[in-house]
């Protein structure tokens, strides 16, 4: 799994990047914000009950600059706390139990800061959980008839964590922990249209990748996620957006008697912010 990690950190590198001196005034921005994420909409495969788990409400505060002599190339840093409610699972490993079966709920409270880079075609960031992320993108702009992007994503751990290897009793790898290092790869593709003057709709298709405990995992972890956008620019400073995500995950996993992998999830989220132009203090 290590030397996949250094391929895809070889493939993401990124080259030609150089810090310009400050030579005239550049832009500065201060922005607020605040998403929301409704948690499950829908049923786990086994027919329980997981309205709103996962829940989140996210505010954040965002300050980016960039440089005078290379516009292109600008810096944020941001500072965010998550709040939020999950629902606990267990697995099912004795008699008369379903495979996957709620305990109860716990709260999220999630605070953590944020450093980044733009430059032209994407973005590097570090954040103090210690994961570092990695978004390369390329857009074909059609004029009226909208834009097409696409991305890469590549989120890793700096330092890596240890994840338990499975907590399925019986197993081989019961109760042993393991180092992951990837936490994530996707690729996506955005169709954007803008309409109306202020409103503009996207459509978001991800094929995504999570954790690398082992080949086999990485490979298991296989979902795909569909995301539609309408956003709305109130103001040159207000804007808000809804956006209605569909995920759907077990798709790799090889089959077990008696167990529904596959699960379909839906969720609704919904943004708000604002920005200060600070270019001329």
């Amino acid at each position: 799994m290590r030397k996949l990690l250094i391929s895809l950190v070889a493939v993401f590198a990124v080259t030609g990047v150089s810090f310009a001196q400050d030579a005239g005034a550049p832009n500065r921005s201060l922005g607020f914000y605040l998403d929301s994420f409704s948690g499950d909409l829908t049923k786990d495969p086994d027919g329980n009950t997981r309205t709103f788990s996962g829940n989140e409400f996210e505010f954040g505060m965002v300050y980016s600059q960039n440089f005078a002599t290379v516009p292109w190339l600008s810096m944020y840093v941001k500072a965010l706390f998550i709040v939020g409610q999950r629902t606990e699972y267990e697995n099912g490993d004795y008699a008369g139990q379903k495979p996957h079966y709620a305990v109860g709920q716990s709260l999220l409270a999630d605070p953590r800061v944020a450093v980044g880079i733009n430059y032209k075609y994407g973005v590097l960031a570090f954040d103090t959980r210690g994961l570092m992320a990695n978004e390369n993108f390329y857009t074909l702009d059609f004029g009226n008839a909208g834009s097409l992007t696409f991305n890469t994503i590549l989120e890793f751990w700096a330092v890596p964590v240890a994840r338990l290897g499975t907590d399925t009793v019986g197993s081989p790898n019961y109760g042993l922990y393991k180092h992951a290092v990837v936490d994530l790869f996707a690729l996506r593709v955005d169709y954007g249209i803008s309409f109306a003057k202020i409103w503009r709709f996207t459509t978001k298709l991800a094929f995504r990748f999570n954790g690398d405990e082992s080949a086999k995992a990485f490979k298991e972890s296989f979902s795909i996620r569909w995301e539609n956008q309408i956003a709305v620019a109130v103001t040159d400073k207000l804007g808000m957006w809804v956006q209605l995500r569909y995920h759907i995950d077990g798709l790799a996993k090889p089959k077990v008697t008696g167990m529904k992998l596959v699960d379909n999830h839906l969720y609704l989220q919904a943004g708000l912010s604002y920005s200060l132009n600070l270019s001329g203090l």
